[in-house]
C-alpha cells in the first residue's frame, strides 16, 4: 500500500510535482497551497447542498448526491490528470483536511492504475506548516526599509530594484492592496490573510539569510495584518528615507490611481467619501468640486499635505540614507550603488 505524504515530506524529493486542490473554486480562490491548480470534486453549490443534507441528518442522500456530482465530472477530470501526468512525475491531491474529497478521487485513480498521492492533513497541514515556519524565515532576513510620504515613489523604486536583480518583499502585492485610502482601486478582491502569509512565506524562503528591500507599512494593509515580528525586524534594520517635491508626488499618484477610476467621477467620490469622518464637510465639498471640475492636481495636493502627511507615521529615527526622488529608476540605481558593499 502506497504511503501518502505530508506537505513537508513532498518538499524533500527532487521529482517534478504539482499540487491539485480538490476543494471548491471559492475555497481555492480564498487560499491554497502555492502553485496548486484546482480540480474540484464538488462545486460550491453542490457542497452547500450536501452540507445541508448532512446537517439535516439525511446522510445517505448526501452521499448519493456527492457520488452523482463526482461521477458526472470524472471523465473530464481523468483527462486533465492524464495530461498532468505527462508533465509531472508526482501528483499530490488535497482537500481541507485530507478527508473524503481528496481520498475519493485518489482511490478512484489508484484503482485505474494511476499512481497519484493524497496529502495527509490536506490544506490544514499546509497552513500549520506556514504558521510554524514563518517566524524562522522572518528572523533570517535583513530588511532595508524604504520610508516616505505617499506619492514619493517608494513602490516604483522597489519595482526598479527588483528589475535590477535585488531581492524585495512586495507586501502590498501579497495583500493585493496598496495600503492607502484608495488601496484596492483597480485591484480585484483583496487577498485573504492566509494567501498573504503564503506569498510572504514563498519569498522569504527564497531569500533566507539575505538582505531584502521592503516598503515601510503600518500593521494593516487593508484587511490583512503584517506579522509583528516582520515589522519589528524592519524597525530594527536599515532604514532609508525617500522624499520628493509635491509636483512629483501628484504625478506619481495620478499615474498609479487615475487610470483605475476610468473617468468615473462617482467612483472617485465614493472613495473620497471614506474620509468624511476625518475631515470637515466643507473640505469634503471642496474635494467633490475638484472632482467635478477635473482639477485632480488640487485634490491630490490637498490630500497629500492636509491628510496623508499628517497621518503617515514616519519613524523618528536617524535614517541611514536620504534620497530626493526625481526619477525612480535613477534613485533605485543610486540606492543599489550606496549599498553595494552589503548587497554583493
Amino acid at each position: 500500500m502506497q504511503k501518502n505524504p505530508t506537505y513537508e515530506e513532498t518538499l524533500k524529493g527532487k521529482k517534478s510535482k504539482i499540487y491539485i486542490d480538490c476543494r471548491t473554486p471559492s475555497e481555492y480562490k480564498k487560499s491554497t497551497i502555492s502553485g496548486a491548480i484546482n480540480i474540484p470534486t464538488l462545486l460550491d453549490n453542490e457542497r452547500a447542498q450536501i452540507g445541508t443534507l448532512y446537517v439535516n441528518g439525511d446522510v445517505e442522500k448526501a452521499k448519493m448526491l456527492g457520488v452523482d456530482a463526482v461521477s458526472k465530472r470524472l471523465p473530464e477530470m481523468f483527462k486533465q490528470i492524464q495530461e498532468l501526468k505527462k508533465q509531472y512525475e508526482n501528483l499530490y491531491f488535497f482537500c481541507a483536511r485530507g478527508g473524503y474529497r481528496s481520498n475519493s478521487i485518489v482511490s478512484v485513480l489508484n484503482a485505474l492504475d494511476e499512481r497519484v498521492y493524497k496529502l495527509q492533513g490536506g490544506y490544514k497541514y499546509y497552513r500549520n506548516y506556514i504558521i510554524n515556519n514563518l517566524p524562522r524565515l522572518i528572523d533570517s532576513v535583513k530588511p532595508i526599509t524604504l520610508y516616505g510620504f505617499t506619492g514619493t515613489g517608494k513602490t516604483s523604486i522597489l519595482k526598479e530594484l527588483s528589475s535590477l536583480g535585488f531581492k524585495i518583499l512586495d507586501l502590498e502585492g501579497y495583500a493585493n492592496h496598496r495600503g492607502s485610502l484608495l488601496g484596492n482601486i483597480g485591484k480585484n478582491e483583496q487577498f485573504s490573510q492566509k494567501k498573504f502569509d503564503s506569498l510572504l512565506f514563498d519569498d522569504l524562503k527564497k531569500y533566507e539569510n539575505s538582505y531584502v528591500f521592503v516598503e515601510g507599512e503600518s500593521s494593516k494593509i487593508g484587511k490583512v495584518t503584517v506579522p509583528k515580528q516582520l515589522l519589528d525586524k524592519m524597525n530594527d534594520g536599515i532604514k532609508i528615507y525617500i522624499d520628493a517635491d509635491i509636483d512629483f508626488r501628484i504625478n506619481e499618484i495620478k499615474n498609479i490611481y487615475l487610470p483605475d477610476f476610468g473617468n468615473d467621477n462617482s467612483l472617485m467620490k465614493e472613495f473620497i467619501k471614506k474620509l468624511e469622518k476625518y475631515i470637515s464637510s466643507e473640505r469634503m465639498q471642496k474635494y467633490y468640486n475638484y472632482i467635478d471640475n477635473g482639477d485632480f492636481d488640487s485634490l491630490l495636493k490637498d490630500l497629500c499635505l492636509k491628510y496623508y502627511d499628517i497621518n503617515y507615521n514616519i519613524p523618528k529615527v536617524k535614517f541611514e540614507k536620504n534620497y530626493m526622488n526625481v526619477n525612480s529608476k535613477a534613485t533605485a540605481k543610486k540606492i543599489a550603488e550606496d549599498f553595494k558593499n552589503i548587497l554583493n
